[in-house]
């Protein structure tokens, strides 16, 4: 069963990928391996917008909203709903992946083992407004996170 969510999960990734994507790296002056992500932006076809984030140039996860229902990116079955923030944590790294909107709302895969899809995290947002969210890896206490993006409910 694992394998099956898996694959669709990955699926729906790759899905994901259909979209323009932008590509960068975040700088560290700290010591800490550098960030670096790809964006994959909304378009028509699409109701998802998409962070991969990678930590010391290995994938760690994605963060994705989804503006509207529709599809199925995580693989579970139901339909994907629509204002809402989920995150993806694809490495066995020991580090957890949230997805934080503006509002507060956060969609964390912390404390739980990879490959994991966190719940959706949801709520009713005024049509076409403007909200930021930013991707994080994190660990304990610590976190290291991307500048935000734009997303629109």
């Amino acid at each position: 069963m694992t394998r099956k969510i898996l694959k669709a999960g990955v699926a729906g990734l790759l899905a994901l990928g259909a979209v323009a994507a932008t590509q960068a790296t975040a700088q560290a002056d700290d010591g800490e391996p550098k960030l670096s992500y790809v964006l994959r932006q909304q378009s028509v076809q699409s109701p998802y917008t998409g962070v991969d984030i990678y930590y010391g140039g290995v994938y760690a996860g994605t963060g994705i909203w989804s503006q509207n229902p529709g599809g199925d990116i995580n693989g579970d079955g139901n339909t994907d709903p629509g204002d809402a923030l989920i995150a993806y944590d694809g490495a066995g790294d020991g580090l957890g992946v949230e997805a934080r909107l503006d509002t507060g709302r956060v969609a964390s895969t912390r404390g739980h083992g990879a490959p994991y899809w966190s719940p959706w995290k949801t709520g009713n947002l005024g049509e076409d407004s403007k909200h930021s969210m930013k991707v994080c890896v994190v660990k304990g206490d610590w976190e290291s996170c991307l500048s935000p993006v734009t997303v629109y409910a």
